[in-house]
């Protein structure tokens, strides 16, 4: 990649990437001032350390989705990668009696392979994300139905639940552990030659691979990582309800995490995205979930609200790229 080419290619991602990150920030701070002047119950600091205890699981999940979401792909089987990687970290915790270490280790090791799996059907086989992530995740889910018999597995050990449930002031070690992730994350985004040549494989595949980038190796990457995040936040999931589950996540919290990407600025046509991004994304989208709940609306406006950003965003980017 040339010089001139090299600093046109970082000028246009740095930039909008820099007014996504800001713009997730204020949408966040703009909802959280509405909502504390508007709703009774919402200002008061326990449940501020609520809805960053909601937000910690599928925050962790959507930089994970908005690695996908960068290079222009999309991963629908994350919902169903939770929720298989869920039951096998219970039935090999509770049912096998396998080291809490070792349970976990292979359970991120399975999520990584799903993401293995997704990454070299779409590279190597040019079958696109969509139909790709749409046909693994159904497959994850009646995997998980038949090595679970459709039975969610319950009282798992303490020793385990404290990996995620310790307090920790006001919070607890599954918040530190989403802190953890995203400091290792934004490193990797945004400090390193893998996060520029990552936006720079969104903006133009076709630039980045003649220019010598190994764009192979970089979309691989970012399904496997999504995938070992995914199973992560599987993991983390299952102690916070105390149950390994086969439908845990599912459909639902796909599109709960696309949705969180897209409120944290990242474009659905690739290129720009951040952890930042991310973390006030699903923070926007929890704010919004905590204001139905106070309200005692219906829970199903959620999926409504969720369906109105998604539409709202991709009639956004399509208005942009025309008049650019």
């Amino acid at each position: 990649m040339g010089e001139n080419e090299y600093k046109n290619r970082n000028g246009q991602s740095d930039n909008p990437q820099l007014c996504q990150k800001n713009g997730a920030v204020v949408i966040f701070l703009l909802l959280f001032l509405i909502a504390s002047f508007a709703i009774p119950g919402f200002f008061r600091f326990s449940n501020f350390m609520l809805i960053i205890k909601q937000a910690a699981i599928p925050a962790i999940a959507c930089i994970g989705m908005t690695l996908v979401l960068m290079t222009g792909g999309i991963d629908l089987s994350l919902g169903y990668n939770i929720g298989l990687c869920s039951i096998a970290v219970g039935l090999m915790i509770k049912s096998y009696g396998m080291p809490i270490w070792l349970a976990v280790l292979l359970t991120l090791l399975l999520g990584g392979f799903v993401g293995l799996v997704n990454g070299l059907c779409v590279q190597l086989l040019h079958v696109p994300a969509f139909i790709t992530t749409l046909g693994t995740g159904y497959v994850l889910l009646g995997l998980a139905q038949i090595i679970s018999n459709g039975v969610s597995i319950n009282r798992l050990p303490e020793a385990f639940l404290a990996l995620g449930k310790t307090p920790v002031g006001q919070l607890n070690t599954t918040v530190l552990i989403a802190l953890a992730v995203c400091l290792l994350f934004y490193y990797l985004m945004h400090l390193s030659t893998y996060g520029r040549e990552l936006a720079a494989f969104g903006l133009n595949g076709n630039a980045s691979r003649l220019s010598g980038l190994n764009t192979g190796a970089i979309n691989l990457s970012v399904y496997i990582l999504c995938g070992v995040l995914a199973s992560l936040a599987g993991v983390l999931l299952t102690i916070d309800v105390n149950c390994a589950q086969p439908t845990m996540g599912g459909g639902n919290y796909t599109f709960t995490v696309i949705t969180a990407a897209v409120l944290g600025g990242v474009s659905l046509f690739g290129g720009v995205g951040g952890v930042v991004g991310a973390v006030f994304g699903t923070l926007s989208l929890k704010v919004i979930h905590n204001c139905i709940n106070l309200l005692n609306a219906p829970y199903y406006m959620v999926d409504a609200i969720m369906g109105i950003i998604i539409l709202l965003a991709i009639i956004f980017e399509n208005v942009k790229n025309r008049v650019l």
